[in-house]
């Protein structure tokens, strides 16, 4: 069935049309910080078989980094190496491996490897940047307000945190989204603010737009 503006999903339906798109479908969910990407991500991790979770917050460039950039979109992580370490070698049924970055020592940590051939969900901000977005067969895009993602961020990184919040990295999501309207290009847009639960406590996301995406 189609699925309609203002709909409300659960990580059912959405895992229904990403299952649609293959054994290998590759995922990416962007959307600012504190959004509910990462909910999104784990329930679809979960309901697809084999899936692969990657997130995007092993790619953050340490501030040493000659190429970390605030007012470059995705400047802030090095998404030539989640292409080349990640997407390259899924789109082509190899292995993935890849450092993680280490948010304590700002430094690359261990290496991570994941079989080719299965499901891959890429999570976080700039996963869909314009470099990387031919690779994914489902991209969504989910977003909050504003003053719900901060909060969010702060409960999560706590108060001394928020100088990056609002001096960083929320500038550098405006931006991002002025400069590319990675929204436009999705498939699904949804509203992560968690308004809406079901009496289970299953987190549900209201459908804000789709285009070439169906149940199935």
């Amino acid at each position: 069935m189609s699925i309609e503006i203002g709909s409300v999903l659960g990580i059912a339906d959405i895992a229904r049309v990403a299952d649609g798109l293959g054994a290998a479908v590759r995922v990416g969910i962007d959307g600012p910080g504190a959004s509910g990407k990462s909910t999104l991500a784990a329930g679809l991790a979960e309901a697809l078989p084999r899936a692969v979770l990657v997130n995007g917050d092993d790619f953050y460039r340490p501030e040493a980094d000659e190429g970390w950039s605030g007012s470059v979109a995705g400047g802030l992580f090095d998404l030539p190496r989640l292409a080349s370490q990640v997407l390259v070698p899924h789109s082509q049924g190899e292995e993935i491996q890849f450092q993680r970055f280490n948010w304590d020592t700002e430094i690359l940590g261990d290496w991570v490897s994941w079989p080719g051939g299965t499901p891959l969900i890429v999570d976080g901000v700039y996963s869909t940047h314009e470099m990387l977005r031919d690779f994914y067969d489902l991209r969504i895009w989910v977003n909050a307000p504003r003053a719900v993602r901060l909060a969010r961020g702060l409960q999560r990184d706590g108060e001394e945190a928020r100088s990056k919040w609002v001096d960083v990295w929320m500038p550098a999501e405006d931006r991002y989204i002025a400069d590319q309207a990675p929204q436009d290009h999705a498939h699904l847009v949804l509203d992560g603010s968690g308004a809406v639960d079901d009496e289970l406590g299953e987190p549900l996301f209201v459908l804000l737009g789709s285009r070439d995406c169906s149940f199935r």
